[in-house]
């Protein structure tokens, strides 16, 4: 694991955001920082940086790891607010649930913490975009022996079963719908539907390979947002 000068998980990169380069902040818990992934190119910001580096076009993407151990949504805006908009964001991804969830936040409490988010892009021209993370037994998943093990012994932070509030879970996807403030929100709790192999490491963090399944969805969640600023050439005037 590297943690740079500036306090992320990866590489170093300019305060000051170089010329020509389009900058995005993954920003999340550790599922994001990347708990149990086996080098800092195989977390999910490393990944969707692997699938942006195969496009060219036309400027550097930076993919910046913002992920921190156990925070929830209400920690993350205050990330964003004190921190991420001295960088310059282009393009901040959320990705957020399971702590949210195991701290019982609720549904509603959830959303307006979602759509400030959101509204923190627009009044700082940056897009924002929010995404439901997968947990082992809240979507279709086919569960391996070990994983179903995950479901039954995975807790809030109130020491109860957390497979009890899936009626809560299915609350932040609807809530998560309604959003229209965001450049895009995206439900990823069935990312995970086709696979039959073992991709949790626990009832939240995923392998190497869950992180890549959902780098790929959120890249695809993307492309279209940053295809859209090299149209309109975001570049023009430096």
């Amino acid at each position: 694991i590297n943690i740079n000068s500036l306090g992320f998980r990866g590489d170093e990169f300019s305060k000051i955001k170089l010329d020509k380069t389009y900058r995005i902040f993954v920003v999340g818990s550790s599922p994001v920082f990347g708990y149990g992934a086996t080098s800092d190119e195989t977390t999910i910001p490393g990944f969707m940086q692997k699938f942006l580096n195969r496009t060219d076009f036309g400027f550097d993407i930076e993919v910046i790891n913002s992920g921190v151990q156990a925070i929830r949504s209400d920690t993350e805006l205050e990330l964003v607010k004190q921190k991420l908009i001295t960088f310059s964001p282009d393009l901040i991804i959320i990705y957020d649930g399971w702590n949210d969830l195991r701290s019982n936040i609720s549904p509603n409490e959830l959303k307006e913490n979602w759509k400030d988010a959101c509204e923190i892009g627009n009044e700082n021209n940056f897009n924002t975009v929010i995404s439901l993370q997968p947990i082992a037994g809240f979507g279709n998943k086919k569960l391996t022996e070990q994983e179903s093990e995950y479901v039954k012994v995975g807790k809030n932070y109130s020491k109860k079963p957390l497979i009890e509030s899936l009626s809560v879970y299915q609350h932040y996807a609807k809530n998560l719908s309604e959003i229209k403030t965001c450049a895009k929100t995206i439900d990823l709790s069935n990312v995970f539907d086709n696979e039959t192999g073992t991709i949790y490491s626990d009832q939240g963090h995923v392998y190497d390979q869950g992180n890549a399944i959902v780098a790929k969805a959120l890249y695809d969640t993307i492309l279209p947002i940053i295809l859209k600023n090299k149209e309109f050439n975001i570049f023009e005037n430096e």
